[in-house]
């Protein structure tokens, strides 16, 4: 199945985001199903997190034009998403356990590492819970009401192009909080920001020619580096958890120190990155990913007529709220 959905070129701005949304609430909706082949429990929930994060991000996208209805869409996608994580957690919980362990086997107790293992293999579940499942195929086909919204008619480049600064300044704004100490929520909170900066960035890809490649690979290594704090971050606590007189208790306090060594690392490196990523003024970002799609769509004169008819519909006065940061 199609990871990821592009913006068709060839269909107006409001029909080609109507597309891409319906394409990802389908995919997900399959995911959750088991429809999708030989998929284990643990791949379907994964990819079906994965298409309501590029859920959230293209509902982000049209908020500008469609108001209340796609941001209320967008939190409860995010809440019915948070509830499939559990069943995630747990297995990357255990994973990280597993890289962890390896790279201090030559100093650690073979019987307490064996039993730390077995502890956390315990608790990764081996399917998705039937009320996590419920929760969010209902959200999911209750945004085809939202498909159907009069007002999705009204979406234009320019509408498109606010929803991506607003996306943008949110990014900034955590990272500005997040810069400011190591609190792993606000490091965790701009991860999901510059997530949902990174997959409209891919929604977008066509129609920007390409031309934020090298932004999404960037955006790509930052997520990484923070998905890999979150997960020393996960894994601490539950090891933390485990102190006690046993070998087991033992082995989790020696681990303690380093894994935070690490998570720290991973914020310090990640600090560097969204400080480049991050540097310019949201106006500035819009300008430059506005001048990007009318040189996309200057490639032909068909393609010339197109922007010319979205511009029209983005003539409607949209005006950005505040003042430039």
């Amino acid at each position: 199945m199609k990871k990821s959905v592009r913006l068709d070129t060839r269909l107006s701005p409001a029909q080609a985001w109507a597309e891409a949304v319906d394409q990802e609430r389908s995919a997900a909706l399959a995911w959750l199903a088991d429809d999708i082949g030989k998929s284990t429990p643990e791949r379907a929930v994964h990819q079906a997190r994965r298409a309501c994060k590029r859920l959230r991000a293209l509902l982000r996208l049209a908020e500008p034009v469609l108001g209340e209805p796609a941001a209320d869409a967008r939190r409860w996608v995010a809440a019915s998403a948070r509830q499939l994580a559990p069943a995630r957690d747990a297995v990357v919980r255990a994973r990280t356990l597993e890289s962890v362990l390896a790279r201090y086997t030559a100093v650690l107790v073979a019987d307490a590492v064996t039993a730390l293992q077995a502890r956390f293999a315990v608790e990764a579940p081996s399917a998705l819970p039937e009320h996590a499942r419920g929760d969010a195929v209902a959200t999911l086909e209750a945004l085809g009401e939202l498909l159907a919204d009069a007002g999705l008619q009204r979406l234009s480049r320019r509408g498109m192009l606010r929803g991506a600064k607003l996306a943008y300044r949110g990014a900034r704004r955590r990272w500005r909080v997040a810069s400011k100490g190591d609190d792993p929520a606000d490091w965790h909170a701009l991860r999901s920001a510059a997530q949902v900066h990174f997959n409209q960035l891919k929604a977008l890809r066509d129609i920007t020619a390409g031309n934020f490649r090298a932004r999404q690979r960037r955006l790509k290594s930052l997520i990484k580096l923070l998905g890999d704090a979150h997960d020393l971050a996960m894994l601490q606590v539950a090891l933390d958890s485990q102190r006690g007189s046993d070998a087991v208790g033992s082995l989790a306090a020696l681990l303690l120190p380093a894994l935070k060594a690490e998570e720290l690392a991973c914020y310090a490196n990640a600090g560097g990155l969204a400080a480049r990523l991050f540097d310019k003024r949201p106006r500035d970002f819009r300008e430059r990913l506005d001048q990007a799609w009318v040189d996309a769509c200057s490639g032909s004169e068909a393609s010339d007529k197109r922007c010319d008819e979205q511009d029209m519909e983005g003539s409607i006065s949209i005006p950005d709220e505040g003042r430039a940061e």
